[in-house]
């Protein structure tokens, strides 16, 4: 009677968090929490694990202490510079996507949070040398949780990656085959042994020569 019981009640709490990850991805976006990101002073290399519902850069970064942020994408960079005014004055149409690598300048301590569409799409593109990536995560976990190297970037031949410390004022370098974890909410620089048709973390490209 006592195992029936007990079986009965683990069933119970299995069902009860099924449904509450059920839930979760059909929440109405605006009513989930926003994921959100710390930023040290000084530049930082983020990424978010899916697309803001609102990808401009009024609600990404919002009110926090950052005036300017870096893409690099198809080749060539881009720019948002924000004023005295408080006005961002962009190279082209700046948005922000789950899945891509920004370089972002924070006068002070700051956190940027944005809501994020629970039905991101992996981001697929072809690649070349160096890769500037964000970290894909379909279940967006919170910024700093770690995911082993090798399965995240499982379809591609990369041998080398990195990061950037800004709370230690340092570059962190991965190996392959090293059993190294990468991090949601960071950025890397990949690099790829050769272009590959299915990058499923980036669509952000530094093409270098071999």
């Amino acid at each position: 009677m006592t195992r029936r019981i007990l079986t009965t009640l683990a069933l119970l709490a299995l069902a009860a968090v099924v449904s509450s990850v059920g839930l979760l991805h059909a929440q109405d976006p605006a009513e989930r929490p926003p994921y959100r990101i710390h930023l040290h002073t000084g530049w930082n290399l983020i990424s978010f694990p899916g697309d803001p519902v609102d990808p401009t850069l009024e609600n990404v970064i919002g009110d926090a202490q950052v005036d300017m942020v870096l893409a690099y994408r198809d080749a060539r960079w881009s720019a948002a510079v924000r004023k005295s005014d408080g006005i961002w004055r962009t190279t082209s149409g700046f948005t922000m996507s789950g899945g891509r690598g920004y370089w972002v300048h924070a006068t002070a301590g700051d956190v940027v949070e944005a809501a994020l569409s629970p039905d991101t799409p992996r981001p697929s593109s072809e690649g070349c040398r160096w890769q500037l990536m964000g970290i894909w995560d379909a279940e967006q976990r919170a910024a700093g949780t770690r995911i082993n190297a090798d399965d995240h970037f499982a379809s591609i031949r990369w041998r080398a990656a990195y990061t950037y410390r800004p709370s230690a004022n340092l570059w962190e370098k991965l190996v392959a085959g090293s059993n190294e974890t990468v991090e949601t909410g960071a950025g890397y620089w990949v690099w790829v042994a050769s272009g590959h048709a299915h990058t499923p973390d980036s669509v952000h490209y530094f093409c270098g020569p071999g």
